[in-house]
């Protein structure tokens, strides 16, 4: 873990833009939860486990629930469902960490505090559903949820149009200051306290540009601005 960490300052310290659409993908919520993934294809990465092991293949992460997915070794989609296990993960030049039940990913750091967003799929077809598809509220009845693997991928892509797919979900994006494995609201307040020997710096700079705090795009500006060595 100490590797990825020192790896993690290195990568976000070369990482100067923020992407041209913002922090958040543009997710299109008219398409299958089956096609929606973080990245367009499956890409060299390493899993690190609480263990102290790593495991390096071809991951991805389907936004459903924020699940990570790996090819296995006849090539085929699978995926990996214990983020208990996971301590951190690094895809192509992407950092994630595992937290609030999903992989968040780490966009900048000073080595203390980090700039991290959250992007994942609640999938509201987890229920119970009796004849006719009707939902149920019996216990006996069992919740019925989507097998991935049996509905077929696309190696490359890690997803295949699917018309009949109709499973409803929720679109959830946030983004969060991170110390200390917690995550914190993006607010002045929470600035203020992170960057305590800096509150001149960002009194200047909300003098100088538009800052609302609530907005993650002004806010990871921001946030460089004060670990651009200021």
């Amino acid at each position: 873990m100490k590797v990825f960490s020192a790896f993690l300052v290195f990568l976000l310290g070369t990482f100067t833009a923020v992407r041209a659409q913002g922090v958040f993908l543009d997710i299109d919520d008219s398409r299958p939860y089956t096609e929606l993934y973080l990245f367009p294809a499956y890409m060299t990465g390493t899993i690190q486990f609480e263990d102290g092991t790593a495991y390096t293949g071809q991951l991805n992460i389907l936004l459903a629930s924020s699940t990570l997915c790996f090819l296995d070794e006849e090539g085929q989609p699978d995926l990996f469902t214990d983020k208990n296990q996971v301590s951190a993960i690094l895809i192509g030049r992407n950092y994630f960490i595992p937290l609030l039940g999903h992989y968040i990913q780490i966009l900048d750091t000073d080595g203390n505090v980090m700039f991290g967003v959250e992007q994942y799929l609640e999938l509201e077809a987890e229920k119970r559903y009796g004849a006719f598809g009707r939902e149920e509220k019996s216990p006996n009845v069992t919740i019925q949820k989507r097998n991935l693997r049996s509905e077929g991928f696309n190696v490359e892509t890690g997803g295949r149009s699917l018309a009949v797919e109709s499973t409803p979900y929720t679109v959830h994006q946030h983004a969060y200051l991170i110390r200390n494995k917690k995550a914190y609201a993006l607010t002045r307040k929470s600035f203020m306290r992170f960057f305590p020997s800096k509150k001149a710096l960002i009194e200047q700079y909300e003098k100088d540009n538009t800052v609302d705090y609530s907005n993650p795009d002004q806010a990871l500006m921001l946030f460089k601005f004060l670990t651009a060595g200021h």
